[in-house]
């Protein structure tokens, strides 16, 4: 049984940090000889990331630092009915990010991260008839440590101390006075009458080499296991068919050092198993497992279900070629990196399905959660969606070094990896993002913890990490970066196993920049060239995305975009802005990121063209044709032809010999059609041009705004 508590607190921010010192958990009242000692308690709207609920502008400014100066304190007061056999459990889904804890004026316990659920008994201590009043202290402060003094560089010289990510960067991905607090999710009372399950019951199978027998194990933990059977049962959710039901007596349970607990292990075997794949390489069959701790006479004592699917992800690596292997076959990774929001606790489900619905349409087939934890919901709507998910975990290169961070480090993680790992769509984990070292302790701690802790799918050690042989990719920001790194033809002729990071810069439409008067004013010397920087964000895209997909495991297994949206009102590497509305760049995705495409070799000529079909089936018989013509319209080279297009294949279908090339003004049509239906095209307005940096590329980011700004 479940008791809610996300309502009715109350809040107040110790603005002295001495709260705990006066009392406060252990008297309701503590005062001086003039009033209460520090700020009067105020109702609390609901539970979210403080910056949400009380600043004027959440997303930017020098207010927002106030949020994090001192810890705040919550207090929520209910009242009981129970037996005193009941058990009663205090659960927390989510608080940023450290936390105290005290019920009736005993301290509880302690807790640090912000995107795991925690929990903690009150059997000794809990009011069974009457009221109860819970406290709890939460507090994110600004690391104080910084190299050499160099206050006026702080975001990049700061020394991390908490386990945050993309909180924690130091290239200006988030403005440096943002740093989320609060409690957000939910928090309630699980009660347990009589016997019960003392932890969330652990499933898990292996597929047999044909992969369609699933041999499945079943662990529970149970407090009070007399006289107690236990119902388990597996349910297709497309169908609604039982697929498997047991009812089994618990004999034979393992005391594990408590005279009440008790560990039952249960197998059984599902035949027929319908796998779960990713949408463009099947259907996402997800099952639904429930298992239930009844009586002797059949009254429910305790439930537990979780939604699962079976599939098999394997991660080849050679010196040649990195690629992932699903359900047995190849499987070419067209992805996007993915940050929803700058507070997680503003995103709901509604948000994140029209996130998710966004990304799949445009062809995308993975997501990389880009260095942060996102709400269960997401992972659910990918399990149902069929989207794939890379999963970096919260370590950069601004993290310390020493043992002491490692071990803490990885016991909060492996919190999230026991939370997530259920999860079909969950790809591989990703230890660290651009470590500028893979063997110090933290990466070496993470990686074989993980590996450890969830061998169901592979662990890669660092991205960003070319030659190591368990990482293997790269990021490539070739014509992007500060306009430093060359032209982004510039990767013509180059191979890379894996790249995991591209983008451009980007501002939204100028509509929307009026939204926000701050960064439209400063953006004023450059609006009449805001068309040009949304053309090279388009022109960019789409030649790094086609010139890796005609490299199709040869040797390369997938890209993924960086960034799909801002996710906060600014301009930055999205091809959808704060608000939803599409920048140039998604132009780029909709004609060279989906499963069947036609695309151009080229730089100063024309040297090929290519077919990709990244489907599990064969297209069978189609007509595949180009048009080339000049700038007043005449044709100058065409062709069509029919082809057998294979299953999971590139084709090159024509190639050139060099006279149609720079110089000249051309346009190229190319299409894939079968029986009358258009399955691709694509198209190069004056092929040959390739524009280079606008003026007014960006490169700092203004503290006072959040926001990305321009050298005008």
């Amino acid at each position: 049984m479940r008791q809610d508590l996300s309502r009715n607190w109350e809040i107040l921010q110790d603005v002295h940090d001495t709260c705990e010192q006066l009392g406060l958990p252990e008297h309701e009242e503590f005062m001086t000889l003039r009033g209460p000692q520090i700020s009067e308690w105020e109702p609390l709207p609901e539970l979210k990331q403080l910056q949400l609920l009380y600043s004027e502008h959440p997303y930017w400014g020098r207010e927002l630092r106030y949020f994090n100066d001192a810890p705040w304190w919550y207090k929520k007061e209910f009242e009981l009915s129970l037996d005193a056999t009941d058990r009663v459990e205090l659960c927390f889904t989510n608080v940023d990010y450290y936390c105290k804890i005290w019920l009736n004026g005993v301290y509880l316990g302690f807790h640090e991260g912000y995107s795991a659920p925690f929990s903690f008994s009150l059997d000794e201590v809990v009011q069974r008839n009457g009221k109860n009043r819970l406290i709890v202290k939460v507090w994110s402060p600004w690391d104080e440590k910084v190299a050499g003094d160099r206050q006026e560089e702080r975001t990049g010289a700061v020394y991390r101390n908490m386990v945050k990510g993309t909180y924690e960067h130091s290239d200006t991905f988030i403005q440096r006075d943002v740093n989320p607090v609060g409690i957000y999710g939910s928090v309630s009372l699980r009660i347990q009458k009589g016997a019960g399950f003392a932890e969330n019951p652990e499933f898990s199978y292996q597929l047999d080499e044909a992969l369609e027998r699933a041999d499945l194990h079943l662990q529970v933990k149970v407090r009070r296991p007399e006289a107690v059977s236990l119902r388990w049962s597996i349910t297709d959710c497309f169908t609604g068919v039982v697929v498997l039901s047991k009812n089994e007596e618990l004999t034979g349970v393992q005391p594990c050092g408590d005279s009440e607990l008790a560990v039952a292990c249960l197998d059984g075997t599902l035949s027929n198993v319908r796998l779960w794949n990713t949408w463009d390489k099947g259907t996402p069959f997800v099952y639904r497992v429930k298992v239930t701790l009844c009586a002797k006479n059949g009254t429910v004592l305790d439930a537990y279900e979780e939604t699962t699917g079976f599939r098999k992800i394997e991660m080849q690596r050679t010196p040649e070629m990195t690629k992932f292997i699903l359900n047995g076959k190849d499987f070419y990774m067209r992805g996007t990196a993915y940050f929803p929001d700058v507070y997680v606790s503003a995103m709901n489900e509604e948000r994140y399905r029209r996130d998710l619905l966004q990304i799949k349409n445009s062809g995308f087939n993975m997501v990389r959660v880009h260095v942060h934890v996102d709400l269960p919901v997401f992972y659910e709507l990918c399990d149902e969606l069929g989207l794939g998910i890379m999963h970096d975990s919260e370590y950069n290169w601004t993290h310390p070094e020493d043992e002491a961070f490692a071990d803490r480090f990885v016991h909060i993680y492996l919190e999230t990896v026991d939370m997530l790992k259920k999860h079909p769509s969950l790809f591989c984990w990703i230890c660290m993002n651009e470590p500028g070292d893979l063997t110090v302790s933290t990466g070496a701690k993470l990686f074989a913890a993980i590996r450890e802790h969830d061998p169901s799918r592979p662990v890669i050690k660092g991205s960003f990490c070319v030659d190591d042989p368990d990482s293997g990719d790269s990021h490539n920001y070739t014509g992007s970066l500060n306009g430093a790194e060359g032209h982004y033809s510039d990767i013509y002729g180059t191979t890379e196993k894996m790249n995991t990071e591209f983008g451009f810069d980007a501002p939204p439409c100028i509509d929307d920049l009026k939204k926000m008067p701050p960064v439209y004013r400063r953006l004023q010397p450059i609006l009449d060239n805001l068309d040009s920087i949304g053309q090279y964000q388009y022109h960019l895209l789409k030649y790094y995305i086609e010139h890796y997909r005609m490299q199709k495991y040869k040797p390369n297994a997938g890209y993924v975009q960086f960034l799909f949206n801002d996710m906060c009102p600014q301009t930055f590497y999205g091809i959808y802005d704060y608000w939803g509305l599409p920048k140039k760049g998604l132009q780029a995705v909709l004609e060279s990121n989906m499963p069947v495409g036609i695309f151009l070799k080229f730089k100063d000529k024309l040297d090929a063209i290519y077919a990709v079909n990244d489907y599990s089936c064969a297209l069978g018989i189609c007509r595949v044709g180009y048009s080339i013509t000049d700038e007043t319209g005449k044709v100058v080279a065409e062709d069509a032809k029919d082809i057998n297009i294979k299953e999971d294949s590139l084709t090159k279908l024509w190639e050139f010999d060099g006279t149609i090339h720079s110089g000249s003004v051309y346009n190229v049509a190319l299409w894939i059609e079968q029986d009358g239906k258009l399955l691709a095209q694509n198209g190069y307005h004056d092929v040959f041009y390739m524009p280079q940096h606008t003026p007014g590329h960006p490169t700092y980011m203004s503290h006072e705004t959040g926001c990305r700004i321009y050298w005008a």
